[in-house]
This record gives structure tokens, sequence and C-alpha cells, in this order.
């Protein structure tokens, strides 16, 4: 495996820009995922790829074009530039549970989209199951000394891409490449969001009324934290070989039913994870560095987060160009995020 020389470095990540529609088309978004693979200068020798997408419940949605999951065709786009580029025919998987659900029963991918879209290709459908999962021990964990983890992503002899919905969430403000992880972790074990809400209210456990009548600000910046705590464990010990943020249609709100999708045609690649989702975040309208999940992954060590120390290429004719005025990418109007809190400030993380 290759990329361009300038991801060695951690902190480098690449903007591509594809014009799109107002309503993106399959070609559309399949055409933005070959061009920001290409900018990465990606290059296989036979090995085996491993794709992450971002289709956690597109089951029960069944509408690939709601804005809220990675997009079919931006895989299929995928999957043709890795089969054109050196992945081991009959290798690439698409590595995702969409349905979300605590047992090992089969998935209806039909309804996600993603088979039409790969038919033909070869690339083949998987989700972590009892028989699939290995158990990987936390190096200094926050809550999880183990986790099991799809054996496919965390075998030495898969490159593992990450490929995540640029959008906003409810209880993480953004989601992006670290919580896009969580779809590996076997189904039991990973409503992470359910066990940081009852590690941090425990005592309120039970109620039944809105949350958004009685939840505050710094009741949701416990539940962040605990949050944070666990995105943090699962990235200590599942690391992409890079990372692809499928911009082309990003989403605020609350980063599933409530929001608006922006279509950008924007994609950005990079090889460490919360240096991505610091970046994405930022491009977004939010101040990464205000974000809690991204403070407690910098204090891991687990990655840059400060936007001064980025160093941002963009796509252009001919190649590649050191970007001088990255906030000339900034999103305009910035995404809003949805908390859900009674003093809610839509301004606290810009």
């Amino acid at each position: 495996m290759r990329f361009r020389p300038l991801l060695k470095n951690p902190n480098a990540l690449i903007v591509s820009r594809t014009a799109v529609s107002a309503a993106p088309t399959g070609a559309e978004f399949a055409a933005a995922a070959r061009a920001v693979l290409e900018a990465a200068g990606l290059e296989l020798s036979g090995e085996r790829v491993v794709i992450k997408p971002n289709l956690t419940t597109a089951v029960q949605r069944a509408d690939p074009d709601d804005g809220i999951s990675t997009h079919p065709g931006f895989l299929r786009g995928m999957v043709d530039h890795l089969r054109a580029h050196g992945a081991a025919r009959g290798k690439v998987y698409v590595l995702e549970d969409p349905l979300d659900e605590d047992h090992d029963g089969p998935r209806d991918w039909d309804r996600t989209g993603v088979p039409q879209a790969l038919d033909g290709t070869g690339a083949k459908l998987r989700f972590p199951t009892a028989r699939t999962v290995t158990r990987r021990r936390v190096p200094e964990a926050l809550v999880h000394a183990e986790r099991r983890v799809a054996r496919l992503a965390v075998d030495p002899a898969s490159v593992l891409i990450n490929v995540p919905k640029l959008k906003t969430h409810t209880w993480a403000v953004t989601t992006v490449c670290m919580k896009n992880l969580m779809g590996l972790d076997y189904a039991p074990d990973r409503h992470y969001c359910a066990q940081s809400t009852h590690a941090a209210l425990s005592e309120r456990a039970g109620r039944t009324d809105p949350r958004n009548q009685w939840l505050t600000t710094a009741d949701h910046e416990r539940i962040q934290r605990e949050l944070a705590k666990r995105l943090v464990d699962l990235a200590k010990i599942v690391r992409p070989a890079l990372n692809v943020v499928e911009g082309v249609v990003g989403r605020d709100g609350t980063g599933f039913h409530q929001g608006k999708n922006h279509p950008l045609g924007l994609c950005i690649a990079g090889t460490n994870a919360a240096t991505v989702d610091a970046f994405a975040s930022w491009l977004m309208g939010f101040d990464p560095l205000k974000l809690i999940y991204l403070q407690v992954a910098a204090a891991a060590g687990l990655g840059e987060i400060d936007p001064r120390r980025f160093e941002v290429y963009t796509v252009e004719i001919g190649g590649l160009v050191r970007c001088r005025d990255a906030a000339g990418l900034r999103i305009e109007p910035p995404f809003r995020v949805l908390l859900e809190t009674t003093d809610e400030d839509p301004d606290r993380y810009r």
C-alpha cells in the first residue's frame, strides 16, 4: 500500500471538491470518491481492503439519499478505484452493521441500496458477529479494558479505510471518523450513547419525560465526556490506514431525522482519525479545541486537533496545492447542531 508522501505526516489533510447538483446522483457521488482517492495517491499491491462506511440503522430508514449515511454511490466509486489500483481480486469488503441490533441474524442489505450500487464489483458485505469478532486489549483504558471488534478490521493483512459521513450529532456535537468506528464493535457492546447517558446521569435513570424539558448543558457535557472515553478506547485499538470523509452531501441537526442536507461536493482525506475529525469539525463551523471528545483524544495522544497546526492541501488542476488560507474552505452558513438541552447555546462550540 502506498499513499502520496505528504500523507506520511499525520497532520496533512487533503480536501477535494467536485461540482454536484442540488440532489446529487449516484454517479456524482462515485466521481467524488474516485477524485479524492486519486488525490490521496492510493496504490495497492494485492492487499485485502476493508471499507467502513456509516450505514448504522440504514435498514430502518431505507433511503440511501437521506443524507444521513455514507452514500452507496460513493462506495461504488471507491470500490471501482480500489479494483483499478491493485486491491486483491475478490477481497474488497464493506464492513458495517446496517441494522444495529443485538443479534447475529441476517441483515437486509437490499434496503440500504448498497448491494445494487456494488453489483458486478465483487465487493463483499459483512457485519460483526459473535463468530467474526476478536478480543483486543485497550492500552491505558479509560472505560473498557477490552473490546470485541471485527477481526477483518484489525487484521494486519487488511487495509482499513474509514468512510464516515460529514455531519453533526446530538451527543457528540460532530460525528466523523472516530465515532464511525463504533460500527466495528460487536453489537451488544456498542451502545456507547446509552452507556454514557447512564454513567453520567444514573440518578435520572428511568425518567420518561422528554429530555429537552430537564437536560442542561452541564448534564450534556457530562454525557459527552463519558462518550469521549469510550470513543477514545476504541480508537486506540482500531487504526484505519486512511480516513475519507464523504461530504458530498453533509448533514446538520441531530445526526438523524432532524436536520438539513447540504450539497457540498466535499471530501476530506487523512491518515489520523482524530486530526481528520478536528479538521472536518472546523470546516463545519465548530472549534475543535472546544469539542470534548477531541480534547480527550488529544490528551490520550491520538492526534493533533489544533487547526493552526494542520497542513491542508486542495485538489487543483495539475495536482495538489498547499492551502495558505484554509479559512476560505469553511462551510457557509456553518452547520447547526441540535443538542436538545433546556439552555441550548448554538454558539457554545464555535
